[in-house]
């Protein structure tokens, strides 16, 4: 075999291959014993029957085909690795072969690109750790005390801080839920204040309208916009929630020339009527009360709070700031992108749309329309280019940092992960392997070993201890979608593994 490079620029090259004219021939002389064995002949054996007979069944120029199909599958692989190309995807240019001459073809290939890194030592991170403060602990302390609270019967009109329950009217009629006035939105609280037992209430909630594509936000769909009955038939403190949220949880954009701070809405009416009210009567803040929760006096117990509230904002500190990390390694690497591996990135998450619009019984082409309708699709179009180039420039960027770093994980580390993200599915780890299959733990394991690779930056870059680990459940989005049930088929993941270390899974 003969290569040659006929072009080669940044992410693409085409190359010449020649076979030799014997190659050619053993490899007519396999493919008709193949054929032999699979064409049933009459008056011949399964393997019996005369060449000619052979391509007079099944066609000189089908034989020819499959021995151009066997040539450039066998040799194209072997001139890229001659040739010292990685490529993403090819295109071949070949004829069919000639029994008795050499043979020739051309391959156009898009190739991986070369990462070249910043200095890691000179990226600087600007996100800065947050003290607890009094408020947030005495905020905490009040969480603690209303859940601990002693529910009484009163027999006064509701006030704020009250316990509820109500019962639907209508066509749900029957179905009670409790309402905790400290826990719900104010607009929805305000309409019980003053109503006593026995009264009726037609509770009226703003609830998002399905939401449309949010900018920025190509790769997610809110998985709000249930229907006026489904929302009824809700616990009412999840109405209530819904009927407050803001436009980073479920409301849609409004149209462009419109208030950009307004929430499309719809309004849905509730009727309930108020079977009971219960005043809340905490618990103090004292040693009796600390006892009730595990500890000796009230100081161990506040020093406690203070300690998990720490904790909890270092470690969500620490997740801003390997984010702030990545963002500006990826923003500081240049590379050109293969259109292929954007392609890819593309159809994965229309895929993910469809599914989420599917979810909420919506399909991909009553989507496009409404786009259409709105003016919309052109900016469809260019957020989902941007989030596909993106994601494909993250990805290629992390490998690269996992290969510089020669990051590991541990079997005992993929154990531990394994067996975190089956309890949170309500599964067993046996079971969650079983379901990814060897490619899909083999990429769940690529993923964590990203994430350490990136943790371990950030604690250099911090001046912490390097060698410290995340616990189970401290992974990234990425490496935690790769357990699902999407990833069983695809083992992709929302911003997945497309690199070369993941490409099997493809």
């Amino acid at each position: 075999m003969q290569t040659e490079i006929l072009e080669q620029q940044d992410v693409s090259a085409k190359f010449k291959v020649e076979v030799p004219a014997e190659e050619v021939n053993k490899a007519y002389g396999t493919i008709l014993r193949s054929l032999a064995r699979q064409v049933k002949v009459p008056g011949f054996r399964p393997g019996k029957a005369p060449r000619g007979v052979i391509e007079a069944r099944v066609g000189k120029d089908a034989v020819a085909q499959e021995v151009r199909d066997a040539l450039v599958e066998t040799y194209y692989p072997q001139a890229a690795q001659e040739l010292e190309l990685n490529p993403v995807s090819a295109n071949f240019h070949a004829h069919e072969p000639v029994e008795g001459e050499d043979y020739t073809f051309e391959v156009e290939v898009e190739l991986y690109p070369e990462v070249n890194l910043p200095k890691i030592e000179d990226i600087v991170i600007d996100t800065e750790g947050v003290p607890v403060t009094d408020e947030m602990v005495a905020e905490t302390i009040e969480n603690l005390q209303s859940e601990n609270a002693t529910l009484v019967p009163v027999e006064r009109p509701a006030e704020a801080g009250d316990y509820l329950t109500v019962e639907s009217l209508g066509e749900t009629a029957g179905s009670t839920m409790p309402i905790d006035l400290e826990r719900v939105g104010d607009s929805l609280a305000e309409q019980f204040y003053g109503k006593s037992i026995g009264d009726e209430v037609a509770l009226k909630l703003d609830v998002p309208t399905p939401p449309e594509m949010e900018e920025g936000e190509v790769e997610e769909i809110s998985a709000e916009g249930e229907t006026s009955e489904e929302v009824a038939e809700e616990n009412a403190e999840e109405v209530a929630a819904a009927s407050d949220q803001d436009s980073e949880e479920g409301s849609s954009e409004v149209a462009e020339g419109e208030d950009a701070d307004e929430e499309v809405k719809e309004l849905t009416v509730l009727n309930v009527v108020i079977r009971d009210i219960k005043a809340k009567e905490k618990p103090e803040p004292d040693d009796e009360f600390a006892q009730t929760l595990g500890f000796d006096t009230w100081e161990d117990a506040e020093a406690q709070i203070r300690r998990s509230l720490q904790a909890q904002m270092d470690q969500e500190i620490f997740s801003e700031q390997q984010e702030e990390f990545i963002g500006k390694l990826v923003e500081e690497t240049e590379l050109s992108l293969p259109q292929s591996l954007v392609n890819r990135r593309k159809r994965n998450l229309l895929e993910n749309l469809a599914q989420d619009l599917q979810g909420r019984g919506m399909d991909m082409q009553t989507y496009l329309q409404s786009l259409e309708e709105d003016d919309k699709r052109q900016e469809f179009e260019d957020e989902l280019d941007e989030a596909a180039t993106t994601g494909v420039k993250r990805d290629l960027v992390l490998e690269k940092l996992l290969e510089v770093r020669g990051t590991q994980v541990t079997t005992e580390e993929l154990d531990a992960a394994l067996t975190y993200m089956a309890q949170r599915q309500q599964s067993s780890a046996a079971k969650l392997r079983q379901e990814l299959g060897r490619e899909g733990v083999e990429n769940y394991r690529f993923l964590l070993a990203r994430d350490k690779a990136v943790r371990e930056s950030v604690r250099e870059l911090l001046g912490e201890d390097a060698e410290e680990e995340a616990l189970p459940g401290e992974t990234s989005e990425d490496a935690e979608s790769a357990t699902s049930s999407a990833a069983v088929e695809t083992a992709e993941t929302g911003e997945s593994a497309e690199p070369r270390a993941a490409e099997s899974a493809e």
